[in-house]
């Protein structure tokens, strides 16, 4: 009995990576459909974002007494990858229950709507991309060697995005209180995250700020563009937190995957 469900969870996993067409096709429709008639499209975030940075970056570069010219590169970087984290997860909790209809009427695997959410906010995340490109070029930050782990940091970033899309969408499916619990908690969490601080002004409190795992994740997807200095605990960190979410999320799918249906 149990092993039939760890067979069925492993098929479930394969058979949504296999289907990438579907999902990328899904993805792509829903950026699509979101902005149908707009004359910008998906560009509306990244003008938003831009507009955004810019104007907090000028104004916490003078209340943290910062260089504009090594806050503002912060800042984007810190606001894209924050953007692309925060919304996986939000999402997640919800990820079945809007996929509701699909659910009911179509057998598929339950990892085609996790890869299609997490797919939707990779392409936004490109675009977000531009207004970091724009500000390193004008403020002529060179990333060095760092530039090829990038690629790296986001891969992780979207492995450790589909085992919490498991994860939380299992539990929000069952306690629909936990929309709410994992957008306060996201909240709080951004606050305690270096997204517009550094962690240099924390000082003699670095411990703190270390055991927040997100910090890791910012050393690894943050430094690779702007040229830091990525300490290698920072990456055993991530790929712990890697093994230890799938780890769980694969539990979870092992045990609720077949009563997903029945909670909607």
């Amino acid at each position: 009995m149990q092993s039939g469900r760890v067979l069925k969870a492993v098929e479930d996993i394969q058979n949504s990576l296999l289907s990438y067409p579907l999902w990328l096709s899904l993805g792509w429709q829903d950026i699509k459909q979101r902005y149908r008639r707009s004359a910008l499209g998906p560009f509306w975030i990244t003008l938003s974002l831009g507009v955004t940075v810019v104007m907090m970056g000028i104004l916490y570069a003078k209340l943290f007494k910062q260089d504009i010219r090594f806050y503002l590169p912060y800042l984007a970087t810190g606001m894209v990858i924050w953007s692309l984290i925060s919304t996986i997860i939000n999402e997640s909790a919800t990820v079945f229950i809007q996929a509701e209809g699909i659910i009911k009427q179509i057998p598929m695997p339950f990892g085609i709507h996790i890869l299609r959410m997490i797919w939707r906010n990779v392409i936004i995340f490109f675009h977000n991309m531009l207004v970091v490109l724009a500000i390193m070029v004008f403020f002529r930050v060179n990333p060095g060697w760092n530039i090829f782990l990038f690629p790296f940091a986001v891969f992780l970033i979207v492995l450790n995005g589909y085992g919490v899309g498991i994860l939380l969408g299992i539990l929000g499916t069952r306690f629909r209180d936990i929309v709410q619990i994992v957008a306060s908690f996201v909240q709080i969490l951004f606050f305690l995250t270096p997204v517009m601080w550094t962690a240099s002004s924390i000082k003699n409190k670095i411990w703190i700020i270390q055991s927040n795992p997100l910090f890791h994740v910012f050393n690894i997807a943050r430094n690779g563009l702007l040229g830091g200095e990525i300490p290698w605990n920072s990456w055993g960190v991530v790929l712990l937190m890697t093994v230890l979410g799938w780890g769980l999320a694969f539990r979870m799918l092992v045990r609720y995957r077949a009563r997903i249906a029945y909670w909607l």
